[in-house]
């Protein structure tokens, strides 16, 4: 990738050196904020937005959002729907999940079209930022894996008693980390240091085998295989990738109900009772979509459906038929946003699907194990509106961004 000389140079000015501080601050952070704090994450990407505002703003550069017009009409679509939706959502917050869903939104549209007019020399120093940031973060959640997590436990006001490998906290530590091993490995590949960019993800899937994060260790162990395909054919794998895609987003409701009624997974011994669970949540997920397929329950509905008698075998239903959330992104567009919602969503992620083709070759298979790691992990686990969940599948797009417009080797 060429740079004028021009683009070589760094914006100058107190402003200026005010946002580059900002900016600097809020990539170097994103390792540590995953490792300790993940609910944090939203107001990241709320810090992201203005940073991305403000530095367009100051370079004249506001244009620069309407390159991503088809995409953001497609979002806009879709928010469209989601608002109309809360007239029948049952849930009490399903506004603040539009807004939520609105404002990672934003942070995609001006943090992207910001770090895409970065000066190359910029870049790098934020990638270097961005690295220091998440091998500290990788270090850190190690170190506390090994001494049985105190900090989380001081953090999260955790008592010594419980054992906290099996909560949420550091799953929702390793599925993050499980995100953002891509655009660092994107980085260090964009440094002339391919050893390391293969490394890396490699040394964290061993790591996370030493965790009990299922869904951590499917993404990297996805993420890793689609990266080897993608070495040889990018284009395959783009192809393969838009397939599952529209097979999962036309056939979600048919092929869990097939599971769940026929054979009858919810009950097979040789699956790990959270298998068992997770196809148990998805057969009941499915019976609700499809007494609304076009329009759905509402955005948000996932958490506020009434059993109405339903019965699990896995606990007894009090006050809502699902945990949260379906445990998986396909399904919960149905049921929130039916038939409308899903041909929206589906469109959209085949449009940052292909947007990796327009990456130089070398580095698509980075993003392409990105993208699938993101997909396998929001098939299993996780609301997809969670806000620190977004937010993380946002902060690593932004990093994969960044590393692509750092100048390669010494240029």
């Amino acid at each position: 990738m060429d740079f004028s000389l021009s683009q070589r140079d760094s914006a100058r000015g107190t402003p200026d050196a005010i946002l580059a501080g900002v900016a600097g601050v809020a990539v170097a952070s994103l390792g540590p904020l995953a490792s300790m704090a993940p609910r944090g994450l939203p107001v990241w990407a709320v810090l992201i937005a203005l940073v991305g505002l403000a530095g367009l703003a100051r370079r004249g550069a506001l244009g620069r959002l309407q390159r991503a017009m088809p995409g953001t009409a497609l979002v806009l679509a879709f928010l469209a729907l989601a608002s109309l939706s809360i007239l029948w959502s049952p849930s009490p917050r399903a506004g603040l999940t539009v807004v939520e869903i609105a404002y990672i939104g934003l942070g995609a549209l001006a943090g992207g079209a910001w770090l895409s007019s970065l000066p190359g020399v910029e870049a790098r120093r934020l990638i270097g930022l961005f690295l220091i940031g998440v091998f500290a973060g990788v270090l850190l959640f190690a170190v506390e894996a090994a001494l049985d997590f105190p900090l989380h436990r001081w953090w999260n006001h955790v008592p010594a008693g419980v054992e906290i490998a099996e909560t949420n906290v550091p799953k929702r530590t390793a599925v993050l980390l499980c995100l953002l091993v891509w655009p660092a490995a994107m980085a260090l590949d964009r440094a002339g240091r391919r050893g390391l960019a293969v490394a890396l993800p490699a040394v964290f899937a061993a790591a996370c085998l030493l965790l009990t994060s299922r869904s951590a260790m499917l993404g990297i162990v996805t993420g890793g295989a689609v990266f080897a395909l993608a070495v040889w054919s990018p284009r395959l794998v783009r192809g393969v990738l838009a397939a599952v895609l529209a097979v999962a987003f036309t056939f979600v409701l048919p092929l869990v109900l097939l599971f769940d009624r026929v054979l009858n997974l919810d009950g097979a011994d040789w699956l790990f009772r959270s298998a068992q669970h997770r196809v148990e949540i998805w057969g009941m997920a499915a019976n609700r979509a499809l007494e609304t397929p076009f329009f759905g329950q509402g955005i948000d509905a996932s958490r506020a459906l009434e059993p109405e008698g339903a019965v699990s075998r896995f606990g007894t239903l009090t006050d809502s038929l699902l945990p949260l959330h379906p445990h998986n992104a396909f399904l919960q567009v149905w049921l929130e946003l039916g038939a409308f919602g899903a041909a929206l969503a589906l469109a959209a992620a085949l449009l940052l699907l292909f947007g990796t083709g327009r990456m130089e070759r070398r580095l698509q298979p980075f993003a392409l194990a990105l993208f699938a790691s993101a997909l396998a992990m929001a098939s299993t686990a996780y609301g997809i509106w969670q806000a620190w969940w977004m937010g993380g599948m946002l902060a690593a797009g932004l990093m994969l961004r960044l590393a692509a417009r750092t100048p390669a080797g010494g240029e």
